[in-house]
């Protein structure tokens, strides 16, 4: 270990020290407290970690997370992985991500923000590779900041956001995730990998910022949930007099950038998703990791397997039903879908739509792409579709105007992201004999559009006019009342304004085509 007091690039971390290989190159920055103990630790490979006192407490195809202790110091230690070559090559360009957020961090508190103190950055051993990672030191009881906290937290943190933005910053990653509350309920920022202090962000910036930050709401930051927080970065200054619809729109982009790269998460290794690559570096497997049990996948890839196989076969496959489009298989514990490679995928992906957007659709399991077959499995409910259960007549009226407005709710969340469904009939609306949820299944149909292209609603809304019609009216003119109302509902919670009097206008017209063309 070698002093550094004043080599330039080390001013990071004060009076820092390095630590060096057994070839006198530096692998490491560090605050002395820390140096000793931090030498002994990159002896070993990243994977060694918890042998030597560390908890791995986050895994992410990303980074790693650890805590624990280095010397008399109370530590958390994030390892980043660069494992694309478009990720080694951001790296290249501005540096490793480790130095990059210690830098970051210590900028921070030199502005006199709350942000968790960096003690070390460097490269560490994992097996072949070399990982970058930096040490904090750890905000005692501190935890991620949630809009449950009450009123005075969401307040504080208004308050820090707005001083965060009056000092000129700006980070692309900042969510409640990133925020920790103490155990005195003061607000701390950790994570600062995307951190910029790029000047006064403007009031569009503001809301965007605001808009990603509570983007776990409709309405985003004017949700009545995040009004505290609103409230504290209003705080005694003047914002733009349209400031509430700099919110709203951003908002609203939020959502539309959101909804695609959310379904790009059902192809790459995330926190929902675990992908098998083949040769080519083609997703071959891929399984839904979030709310699924490992017990889950592993039926979903026997079930999968089974039906390769038959699908391989050139006697009967044995699917309970066959399409245009190919087979079903259905288990009791889920559904197997036969299509080809890209369908498959698009089936898999659309899954990943309408889980972003709130609409209730059976869980997705998992995926195999091995051509010329692609199989999808999600869950099964365990209830015949919605067609069978109005036809039986065990669905008394009250209930089908619930469900006619939970459906009008659905298609208008459907809408408000942008999606379309081109089969959206009775027969793949399946109702939740335990939650009375109605969940849209058979997601072939399913298209994304610009969020603010109307095409195609119209069809859409035709489509369960006609349903209605054809299922005998259930539940009377206040069942259609009832699905139009929960239509509107929630393109208001979802801060759209749709032009009713053109869709509903156009979906008359295409019920009328509907049933013209099925009577023929």
């Amino acid at each position: 270990m070698v002093p550094q007091g004043s080599t330039p690039g080390n001013e990071t971390l004060p009076q820092s020290t390095t630590i060096q290989d057994n070839r006198d190159h530096v692998i490491a920055v560090c605050v002395p407290g820390v140096a000793d103990a931090l030498t002994a630790l990159l002896q070993v490979d990243v994977a060694a970690w918890q042998s030597q006192g560390l908890r791995r407490i986050k895994e992410r195809t990303v980074r790693s997370v650890f805590e624990g202790q280095l010397g008399d110091h109370a530590v958390h230690i994030k390892v980043f992985r660069a494992n694309k070559l478009s990720d080694r090559a951001r790296d290249a360009l501005r540096g490793e991500p480790g130095e990059r957020e210690a830098r970051n961090l210590a900028r921070a508190r030199e502005l006199g923000l709350p942000a968790a103190e960096p003690l070390a950055y460097g490269m560490a051993s994992d097996e072949d590779q070399r990982r970058s990672f930096v040490v904090t030191r750890t905000i005692p009881g501190a935890e991620p900041f949630g809009f449950d906290r009450g009123a005075a937290v969401g307040t504080r943190v208004g308050t820090l956001l707005r001083r965060f933005h009056d000092l000129g910053c700006a980070a692309g990653d900042l969510h409640p995730g990133n925020l920790l509350i103490d155990p005195n309920d003061e607000a701390w920022l950790i994570d600062l990998t995307s951190f910029r202090h790029s000047g006064e962000q403007g009031n569009r910036g503001r809301a965007t910022a605001l808009a990603q930050f509570c983007q776990q709401f409709d309405a985003g930051a004017l949700a009545l949930a995040a009004r505290p927080l609103l409230t504290g970065y209003r705080g005694d200054h003047d914002l733009a007099p349209n400031f509430a619809v700099l919110l709203a729109d951003a908002a609203r982009r939020w959502r539309s950038r959101a909804l695609p790269a959310f379904g790009r998460r059902s192809t790459r290794n995330c926190r929902h998703t675990v992908v098998e690559r083949g040769r080519r570096g083609e997703p071959r497997w891929a399984w839904f990791v979030v709310d699924t049990t490992a017990a889950e996948r592993d039926i979903a890839r026997t079930r999968i397997e089974a039906a390769a196989a038959a699908a391989d076969s050139p006697a009967d496959s044995g699917a309970d039903k066959h399409g245009r489009r190919g087979g079903v298989w259905l288990h009791d514990d889920c559904v197997v879908k036969l299509r080809d490679p890209s369908h498959a995928q698009k089936l898999w992906r659309a899954s990943y739509w309408l889980l972003f957007a709130g609409v209730p659709t059976p869980q997705p399991l998992a995926i195999r792409v091995l051509r010329p077959h692609g199989l999808v499995a999600t869950r099964r409910i365990a209830n015949v579709p919605l067609s069978e259960e109005l036809s039986s007549g065990t669905i008394d009226a009250p209930l089908a105007r619930k469900l006619a407005g939970d459906l009008g709710r659905s298609v208008g969340r459907l809408h408000a992201h942008g999606l379309r469904n081109r089969d959206l009939k009775f027969d793949n609306l399946v109702r939740d004999p335990v939650t009375d949820r109605l969940l849209m299944t058979d997601l072939d149909g399913v298209r994304r559009k610009a969020p603010e292209d109307t095409r195609g609603r119209g069809a859409d809304l035709g489509r369960a006019f006609a349903a209605f019609e054809t299922a005998g009216n259930p539940g009377g003119p206040a069942a259609v009342r009832a699905f139009v109302r929960g239509y509107l509902r929630a393109h208001r919670d979802l801060l759209r304004g749709p032009p009713m009097k053109r869709i509903l206008r156009r979906a008359t017209q295409r019920a009328e085509e509907w049933h013209r063309t099925h009577d023929a």
